[in-house]
Parts: C-alpha cells; structure tokens; sequence
C-alpha cells in the first residue's frame, strides 16, 4: 500500500461542490461524509477532503487540523472503503490539538461508520 497523499487523492473546492453528500458518522468533534451511492468517483482512487469553518478562529489552529486530519487519512486509507469521496467537517477544535488525539477519534468514528 502506498503511504502518499497524492494530488489525485485531494479534494478541492469544486469536488466539494460538485458532489452529493451523504453523512455517514459523527464524533464530538468531526462529521464524517461520504459522496452517495451511486456518485464513485472516475479516478478509481478514494479521495479525501477536510473543512474547517472560519468559525473556529485561528488560521494557525485550522491548518493544523486539516494537516492533522490529512495525516490520519494518509496512514489509514484501508478505513475508507471503495474508490469514493469522504470528507470531515470539524465542529469543534479537540482540546488536545496532537496527532494522537485526532487520529483517536477519527479511527473510531470511521471504523464505526464503515465496519461496525
């Protein structure tokens, strides 16, 4: 299994757009989606997206949520089934801005969302 995050791999604002979502699963900090049924996308690759509202302020606390949230998709692709979108919505900032944490709850809210 490759360990990147290539370009084809990224969502960007016009997939956002483009897509009809689906929510498959909620944590207290992210809402995890998925692009509906019948909506795979053509690169047969699964792809992934983070949005973070302005609401949360800090430039700096935002970027590094999604890096964060990169980061865990990067090393836990075989989570996300299928060669469809998945997108995480950030509700909240966790308290513990670490890797560990983040990677904690979205673990479990994916393995919830797909597997269980």
């Amino acid at each position: 299994m490759e360990q990147t995050l290539g370009r084809t791999e990224r969502l960007h604002k016009k997939d956002f757009r483009d897509v009809q979502w689906a929510r498959s699963g909620k944590s207290p900090h992210f809402l995890l989606f998925k692009s509906t049924k019948n909506e795979t996308n053509d690169l047969s690759v699964t792809r992934f997206g983070v949005v973070v509202s302005r609401k949360i302020k800090g430039a700096v606390k935002r970027n590094r949520i999604k890096r964060l949230a990169r980061e865990f998709f990067r090393l836990n692709k075989r989570l996300f089934p299928g060669s469809a979108n998945y997108s995480v919505r950030v509700m909240r900032m966790p308290s513990g801005l670490t890797f560990e944490a983040v990677s904690l709850e979205l673990g479990t809210l994916a393995t919830r969302a797909f597997n269980g």
